[in-house]
């Protein structure tokens, strides 16, 4: 960074990542995007926050990982020795690129800032449990970098402003995957030496080994499904690099935001790969025969991947109703299916994929654990269910927009690729909810226990009751893998039930000591109220 001062008229604009000049006074006092005076500060890390194994842990970058087959890494938001780790990590990797370009792509739109090493981000005081959103300034990237800076600036002054030299900060007691089951902790944090906004540690980095790192700012939504400009950033700064160039993707915990980023650019690289090989088995070029090259690509890009037991789940599979009408309509859709479905796989959850989520298969789990949930539980874990389906949704379509638009060098945006299809954003809109999202008995097996229990001798059968309905609760549950979720989705489902067929009286009873609390509102305590009504208690 150079200390003379260019006039205003005459001074580039800043690059990404770069510090201005002591003497830009006009630049420095630029306004906020935001306003974030008002905002509490909280911890990006928590304990037990390496979700992936022991095997290629990194100090300092929670969930590092590197995806099979592909010169694309992820990780959590790194601290400030974390990101120079990283960016070794892959030196070692990859020696004879040591000199090359690394990308580090940033996959969220919220700020970060550097309190003795360690990230903070800034949220809001009645929804501290969940990411800044900022979806308004989407196609302002350099306002949204610039923030960071406005956020340490504005930690750095209450620290200032307190004897101690200590800020407020909020962690949570303990995590929990729905955000309404976390409980607040707010602590006092002695502030050492400056308060850091994230591209000061970028600039840290290139003085330190890396000088042509570059980075980018991808402004998705944890926990939502990206923007279309999302998927026309990232392209067009993939589209420019070599397919053997390295990037990173890193977002809070490395797996919403990092897991897209990664499936994206892998989808991207290859493309660009088979793209070059054809040609060289191509007529006018001839260098490789063409058998040799689809053999090459089907090792490569399609090679088995391990087996799972709930593989030929329909749901597993991702054949919901909307992804369904999308095939039948768009038959084009198949291969991109087929093809983003394996690279999902990839990026996944072992033994498949080396990474944390895979962005198919969440919506069928996030809709089990939904199930199990308590009703005012369950509104957050809907939310999420809507915004993964709608992020497979579109991610069908980038695979098949990439496959007609990357052999000729991605030379038109998705954006303008989906307006040619605007009905496509109707059809997701409009079909993510169409889900079960509450299931029953078959209403033949439900007249079969009342029957069973309107009948003189019921409390002789009860034995009987209990287990037709348990029977009739695992047929309903029998596509969900063995486990946890799955008896206590029986389990609700049973007590359910149960409740819907008693007697009028005794139904009015048991509701009645379910209302006050006495029980959790569980099979085994529903059983207990009915046995105990049912034979005349008060």
């Amino acid at each position: 960074m150079t200390e003379e001062v260019a006039p205003p008229t005459e001074a580039p604009a800043p690059g990404e990542g770069e510090e201005k000049a002591e003497g830009e006074e006009k630049e420095e006092v630029e306004k906020p995007c935001m306003a974030i005076d008002d905002l509490f500060v909280k911890t990006e890390h928590f304990d037990q926050m390496h979700m992936l194994g022991p095997e290629g842990k990194l100090d300092g970058a929670a969930n590092f990982r590197k995806t099979n087959g592909f010169p694309v890494y992820g990780c959590a938001q790194p601290t400030e020795e974390g990101f120079l780790n990283v960016l070794n990590k892959i030196k070692l990797d990859a020696p004879e690129k040591a000199e090359e370009k690394i990308t580090w792509y940033i996959m969220r739109q919220d700020p970060v800032a550097y309190i003795n090493g360690n990230p903070y981000s800034p949220r809001r005081p009645d929804d501290l449990h969940m990411p800044l959103e900022i979806q308004e300034f989407i196609d302002d990237i350099h306002a949204l970098d610039q923030l960071g800076m406005h956020f340490a600036k504005l930690v750095q002054k209450r620290a200032d402003a307190d004897p101690a030299h200590s800020v407020k900060i909020h962690k949570d007691g303990c995590f929990n995957d729905n955000p309404m089951e976390r409980t607040d902790v707010e602590e006092s944090l002695k502030v050492e030496g400056d308060v850091k906004w994230q591209h000061m540690l970028f600039d840290s980095c290139r003085e330190n080994g890396f000088p042509l790192l570059e980075t980018q700012r991808i402004p998705v939504r944890q926990e939502r499904a990206p923007a279309e400009r999302c998927f026309d950033i990232l392209v067009e700064s993939l589209k420019g690099m070599p397919a053997s160039g390295n990037c990173v993707f890193s977002c809070q915990l490395g797996r919403m935001g990092t897991s897209l980023g990664m499936v994206i650019a892998c989808l991207v690289k290859e493309v660009q790969i088979t793209t070059e090989l054809r040609k060289m088995g191509s007529p006018e070029i001839g260098l490789v025969p063409q058998e040799t090259v689809d053999d090459l690509i089907k090792t490569k890009f399609e090679a088995p991947l391990p087996e799972c037991p709930d593989d030929d789940d329909p749901f597993i599979k991702g054949e919901f109703d909307v992804i369904k009408e999308l095939i039948e309509k768009h038959p084009e859709m198949k291969e991109g299916k087929r093809k983003v479905d394996y690279v999902i796989n990839i990026n996944g959850p072992s033994p498949k994929g080396t990474g944390l989520q895979n962005l198919r298969e969440c919506v069928i789990e996030t809709k089990w654990k939904y199930d199990v949930a308590s009703e005012d539980k369950q509104v957050v874990w809907k939310q999420m269910i809507l915004a993964y389906l709608e992020r497979y949704f579109y991610l069908i379509c980038f695979a098949t927009y990439a496959l007609e638009n990357g052999p000729g060098g991605f030379d038109r945006s998705f954006v303008s690729w989906m307006d040619e299809r605007s009905h496509l954003r109707k059809m997701i809109d409009e079909g993510k909810d169409k889900l079960e999202w509450y299931r029953q008995v078959d209403p033949a097996k439900l007249n079969t226990l009342k029957e069973i229990i309107n009948s003189p001798d019921y409390k002789e059968n009860m034995g009987k009751l209990i287990k037709t309905i348990y029977e009739f609760a695992f047929m309903t549950y029998a596509d969900l893998p063995r486990g946890p979720i799955k008896n206590n989705s029986m389990r609700k489902l049973a007590a359910t039930t149960l409740l819907e067929i008693l007697p009028p009286d005794i139904a009015a009873n048991v509701n009645k000591k379910l209302e006050e609390g006495t029980g959790a509102h569980d099979f085994l305590t529903v059983v207990g109220l009915v046995s105990y009504y049912g034979s005349d208690g008060d």
